[in-house]
């Protein structure tokens, strides 16, 4: 981790305070007359999260225990409902803004009265939505569900029929999902009976030292063609290297910008990964690289790709890929986010077309930061390859 982000988080969270401080005084305190205190309250609250936040990144052994987990926990959902909050702030500048630029001339006292009643009506509602989102968004956020996805092949790929790839994505084990979940998540995955198992990146948060025992669980994948590991943005915050020389002792197979031939029915077909595009600054060596990917591949091969961000699509199409699987956007994880996802990313969950290429993008296994999955479930996807007219 490197001092300049950290930098930037520090002001960035300093310049939030300052503005939701404002507008809980403005919107609450002074609306509805109640004590200052409940702006210490939110002070409180507010460093509380935001030293937790802090702490888990000095990856100390001894922060190892249950006591640490549960405030680091309930820091996360308490930073979950404060983003939620904060939407709310917004929207009541985003109305104080058109009532001042509509305003025409000074309101009647009754106009003034209605005003406040709706003021606090809003102020009222908005703090009950927040909190219904964060509390069914806390309770969908430890369950992923098994999605099952049939990806069409063409006639020249027929005898590919019936592979079947689960997918992993965006697991992110570290402050909040812990041994007991991947330990859930090798007992769903081993019950599907995949072919192979493709973990497309974010598999964590956090350095290797500190979360091996947490990850044991995954030595037992089992699977006919293995387990495959590709990067995501998350494995370079955490020393990229170490993770991907991890994966390679458990028995897993990473795959940077490489490629492998496996067999199905008889039929051979090619699995690669590129690394993330954080390789192309903070690994400039193994720097994602679609057409390095597919090095080595027969042009009639079937090509498929893990690629942890979806918009790889735009160089893995003209690389020659029938079929990219992707993740990283967590399907937005939660409204709003999954609006705004939107704006990045060229694709942002299920099964797509991009110029003729298959891409899959996965809504994420776990989650990061809050655990609030409103709208947005997490999942294991059952990727089965199916000739046309065929189901399996």
């Amino acid at each position: 981790m490197t001092i300049i982000p950290s930098i930037v988080s520090a002001l960035f969270s300093i310049l939030l305070w300052l503005y939701m401080r404002h507008n809980l005084k403005r919107n609450f305190v002074n609306l509805f007359q109640i004590g200052h205190l409940w702006l210490y309250v939110f002070d409180f609250i507010f460093v509380f999260c935001a030293f937790f936040r802090f702490i888990y990144r000095i990856q100390n052994s001894y922060l190892n225990n249950s006591a640490f987990y549960f405030l680091i926990n309930l820091s996360y959902v308490l930073l979950g409902f404060l983003g939620l909050i904060t939407l709310v702030f917004i929207l009541l500048d985003l109305k104080h803004t058109f009532d001042n630029f509509f305003k025409r001339s000074p309101p009647a006292l009754a106009d003034l009265g209605r005003r406040e009643f709706f003021k606090k009506n809003l102020a009222i509602t908005g703090i009950a939505t927040s909190t219904m989102i964060a509390g069914a968004g806390y309770a969908n956020s430890f369950d992923p569900q098994v999605s099952t996805i049939h990806i069409p092949l063409s006639e020249a790929h027929k005898n590919l029929n019936g592979l079947k790839i689960v997918q992993l994505s965006d697991i992110h084990i570290g402050p909040t999902l812990k041994k007991e979940f991947c330990e859930m998540l090798v007992t769903k995955v081993n019950a599907l009976k995949p072919d192979l198992i493709a973990i497309t990146g974010d598999m964590v948060d956090g350095r290797v030292a500190y979360l091996k025992d947490e990850l044991l669980p995954f030595l037992n994948f089992q699977s006919r063609l293995g387990t495959y590991f590709i990067t995501g943005n998350h494995e370079y915050y955490w020393y990229a290297n170490e993770w991907v020389a991890w994966a390679r002792s458990s028995g897993m197979t990473p795959l940077m910008n490489e490629n492998v031939k496996l067999s199905h029915n008889n039929t051979d077909f090619f699995l690669a990964g590129v690394t993330d595009p954080s390789s192309n600054r903070l690994d400039k060596k193994n720097a994602s690289d679609p057409k390095k990917a597919v090095l080595g591949i027969p042009t009639e091969a079937y090509k498929i790709l893990l690629a942890h961000q979806p918009n790889a699509c735009f160089r893995a199409c003209k690389a020659g890929f029938h079929t990219q699987l992707s993740g990283h956007t967590h399907g937005g994880q939660g409204f709003p986010w999954n609006i705004i996802v939107t704006l990045l990313q060229p694709y942002v969950r299920g099964l797509n077309k991009h110029e003729g290429m298959n891409v899959y993008v996965h809504s994420g296994t776990g989650f990061w930061g809050p655990p609030n999955r409103f709208m947005v479930n997490s999942e294991i996807a059952e990727i089965i390859f199916t000739s046309t007219g065929t189901k399996v």
